[in-house]
């Protein structure tokens, strides 16, 4: 049987460039070269597509600004070519057939829809959700909203709009009556608890608001919740399953980008929690995972209450980090599911997908 052909895409044009690289590192080495030929394709942080040739796949050993490492190439939105378009050294293009691509990309053009809109319009596979579900899940305002309407429990929150700044001493009148402090400020469209601040009085609440619309033009407003933090990974298309749980104890006072990747917060798996609580996250898990229509993967966040014992939806994150020390990967390992398998598994979801809509659109 012939290997399939492969292209992982990693870095990118936004603040999680760094952490891309990591969980793109992690992807290449658990590949199988008996069943892929792997294509590297790294996105500058100017937005530049370049193909690293060669077998080396200790990205952070690779020096990225030597431009001997790579040559550009481009996924190509032409139905027709299905695969990328690579730049020779002697400018003649050559085009290299993709069977399936991995966007190993966190946050903005990675797990918002755009990047998925262009496997879309040329008609290659890819692993996660689709362009809707990829723009829901980013989007906290749109999923937050969605989640309502599901009945799926959450913190309290609101949203206020860019235009909306000259009267934000209404909305922060508003949040002190109706939510109350701490306050956790997010931009509703970013990853990674980048732009993320708590809030603990007016000051504090002021100076948030001001660096999460440096990340984006509407902004998030939630309650701060006394209680446990844990993650679900969930895996599929049609019937997808949740893990095991893990639980978050961060070192920091939240958990935040630099909790995450650069020093990491105490992790128990599989989490210490009574089994008809875990059940009951991993069924809202799998809810909200269909809710919002997604495929392939998903990390779903969640925090327990201390006081009511409460339930309440956190996020999810549609392409969550694969580094060394990710949880996704971790949780299903842990459910039994190494990390190569977990690989092949995705591939398997993103062409059976594929195949599935083809076979819609024929009728």
């Amino acid at each position: 049987m012939s290997r399939l052909r492969i292209a992982v895409i990693f870095g990118g044009a936004n603040s999680e460039h760094e952490v891309s690289i990591l969980s793109a590192e992690s992807v290449l080495k658990n590949l199988s070269l008996d069943r892929y030929d792997i294509f590297p394709i790294y996105i500058t942080k100017e937005g530049e597509w370049l193909y690293l040739f060669g077998e080396s796949y200790e990205l952070s050993k690779i020096d990225f600004t030597n431009r001997s490492n790579f040559v550009s190439a481009v996924i190509s939105a032409d139905r027709t070519i299905k695969g990328m378009e690579i730049t020779q050294s002697n400018n003649k293009k050559v085009v290299q057939k993709i069977d399936v691509a991995f966007p190993v990309l966190h946050g903005k053009f990675g797990e918002d829809g755009t990047i998925q809109g262009l496997f879309e319009l040329a008609g290659i596979p890819y692993i996660g959700a689709n362009v809707i579900s990829s723009a829901i899940c980013m989007d906290k305002e749109i999923a937050n909203r969605l989640f309502d309407h599901a009945g799926i429990a959450r913190a309290k929150w609101d949203v206020i709009y860019s235009w909306d700044r000259d009267i934000l001493d209404t909305y922060i009148s508003k949040w002190e009556k109706e939510i109350g402090y701490p306050l956790f400020v997010k931009p509703a469209n970013a990853g990674s608890s980048v732009g993320v601040s708590k809030a603990t009085d007016l000051i504090s609440l002021r100076e948030g608001i001001e660096l999460a619309f440096k990340h984006d033009s509407k902004v998030i407003v939630e309650k701060g919740i006394s209680g446990r933090e844990f993650e679900c990974a969930v895996l599929g298309n049609n019937h997808p399953i949740a893990s095991v749980l893990s639980e978050i104890i961060p070192l920091n006072e939240f958990y935040d980008y630099d909790a995450k990747y650069t020093s990491p917060s105490k992790t128990v798996l599989p989490a210490e929690i009574e089994s008809d609580l875990a059940d009951e996250i991993r069924a809202i898990a799998v809810k909200a995972y269909r809710y919002t229509g997604c495929n392939g993967m998903a990390r779903v966040d969640f925090f327990l209450e201390n006081e009511t014992n409460a339930v309440l939806l956190n996020e999810i994150n549609t392409i969550p980090g694969f580094t060394a020390i990710s949880m996704y990967a971790r949780m299903m390992d842990a459910s039994g599911v190494p990390y190569p398998q977990l690989l092949d598994k995705l591939v398997d979801l993103a062409l059976n997908r594929a195949k599935r809509e083809v076979g819609e659109n024929n009728g």
